[in-house]
């Protein structure tokens, strides 16, 4: 695929949803990597805070800086800009800028909003942008359900931090929250770290209604594709009853009895 010949516009456009020209990829991966550049940082920002915070503050303003001409270009581009502007990834790219102009209010409410920029990956974690055109089917399913369960640890361990790290001693880094929030999703509760806050009992509480109802969810649904994966099975829809799972050299559909058809080189052409 080759960018058209037109407009400064359209060759952004195509570019910022390319996935196939160096140029595309390039782009793809300069955003992602500078998204976990983010997520580091703010990793990291828990431990060294107030030994370099003019440090952090500075990496701040250069990568909010890329975030908003990202969030510029991609509104301009943008054909229903209405529809663009309440788009899910339009939403979270906004979230991902808001933290920064906000400095007045509490700091402890900013670094907590600024945990939402892992979100920005579901943009390239939804199409499969950074895998090869072999891998789009199970390993993109996979991927979805490991960034969701990293999503969950992660934003559950920066709330808890944020609510804990004032009056509890034994959360008082990015750290020690991961592993509380670890031990608490998966229902271990070792407790040897509790919270001591009222917000950070809330927290926990919900992290534990989370814990019994989504995360066996995702891992029950990860160990199915994994299984999947590694089976002699294939994903060929039965159009009557719809059983998805069949044998590489099935003709009928075991559930039903029904053709089923297989998609070959032919049928593509």
């Amino acid at each position: 695929m080759r960018p058209r010949h037109g407009t400064i516009k359209e060759t952004i456009a195509f570019y910022l949803h390319d996935t196939t020209t160096v140029t595309g990829k390039f782009i793809d991966l300069f955003i992602i990597s500078l998204n976990l550049f983010t997520v580091l940082v703010f990793i990291t920002e828990s431990y060294f805070h107030e030994t370099y915070p003019h440090l952090f503050w500075d990496i701040e303003v250069v990568t909010v800086s890329i975030f908003i001409l990202e969030y510029i270009l991609r509104f301009w581009v943008a054909e229903k800009k209405v529809k663009h502007v309440l788009g899910i990834y339009s939403i979270i790219d906004l979230v991902a800028i808001i933290p920064t102009f906000i400095t007045f209010l509490d700091l402890r409410f900013v670094r907590i909003v600024r945990v939402f920029r892992i979100f920005r990956f579901m943009r390239f974690v939804n199409t499969g942008a950074f895998l090869s055109e072999d891998a789009k089917t199970h390993e993109i399913r996979i991927v979805k359900i490991v960034f969701t369960v990293v999503s969950i640890i992660f934003v559950s361990s920066s709330f808890i931090y944020a609510a804990e790290v004032v009056a509890n001693p034994n959360i008082n880094n990015l750290g020690s929250a991961v592993y509380f929030s670890i031990v608490t999703l998966t229902t271990v509760g070792l407790g040897d770290i509790v919270p001591v806050t009222p917000i950070g009992r809330v927290v926990t509480t919900i992290m534990i209604l989370v814990s019994i109802a989504l995360v066996p969810w995702q891992l029950g649904l990860l160990i199915k594709e994994f299984m999947i994966l590694n089976s002699k099975k294939q994903i060929v829809t039965c159009q009557k009853c719809g059983l998805r799972q069949h044998d590489l050299d099935a003709t009928h559909c075991k559930h039903c009895g029904s053709i089923i058809y297989h998609e070959t080189d032919e049928s593509v052409q």
